[in-house]
């Protein structure tokens, strides 16, 4: 009887896991252009979630990567569509910089993803307050040395949690990474050298006449 109890709980999950939307996890802007000394924001998205219905999401845990001899991680801000943590509607686990050019983005909602769920069974609740997409959190970084002309990769290293309103995991999709680029140093054409130089050989010429 225990053991049939047991199966009938694993398909009501593996079913419940099923219908769980897929999910894709992006880095915003995908791309933009900085220079050294610059600070750049991005925003960590989530998209696919039911459009003010279910599947909502009531918890992530992941790690961004970035080139630390190019960037410098500054600071983050979660988004509000998990709860307000000053009303205790969500906890924030984030780690922030865990070294080795690594930052961890985690929250937990305490809200339930629907009227009939519980515990509280008091809103708001997460069903009727996510739309399908939105940004889970922001991220700066300072721009210390990027070279004219290249470009650097800012990406989702691993996702370690991410649940649905019910704290069964949502189905991820893909991930999208962001680049960020240094714009090319501008090259005076041929024909505004020979435009330089002439204007050079006509200041020497002048100044050479008013000495004589």
């Amino acid at each position: 009887m225990k053991k049939l109890l047991f199966a009938i709980g694993g398909l009501l999950t593996l079913g419940l896991v099923s219908q769980a939307n897929a999910v894709m996890l992006s880095l915003l802007p995908a791309s933009q252009t900085a220079s050294s000394g610059d600070t750049v924001s991005l925003d960590l998205v989530i998209d696919g979630l039911g459009d003010f219905s279910a599947s909502s999401l009531g918890d992530f845990d992941i790690n961004i990567s970035y080139d630390m001899a190019i960037l410098s991680f500054q600071s983050y801000s979660l988004g509000s569509m998990l709860g307000d943590e000053l009303l205790g509607e969500a906890i924030d686990f984030s780690l922030g910089d865990i070294g080795s050019g690594q930052v961890n983005i985690a929250e937990l909602s305490l809200l339930d993803p629907d009227p009939f769920s519980g515990p509280s069974f008091i809103g708001p609740y997460l069903d009727d307050i996510q739309p399908g997409s939105f940004s889970l959190a922001t991220l700066e970084f300072h721009v210390d040395s990027l070279v004219p002309g290249s470009l650097t990769t800012v990406s989702i290293a691993s996702v370690n949690v991410l649940g649905d309103g019910f704290g069964l995991p949502l189905i991820l999709d893909s991930t999208s990474d962001a680049v960020i680029g240094s714009p090319i140093a501008s090259v005076p054409e041929p024909s505004s050298l020979i435009l330089m130089g002439l204007g050079l050989a006509g200041i020497g010429f002048i100044r050479k006449r008013k000495t004589t």
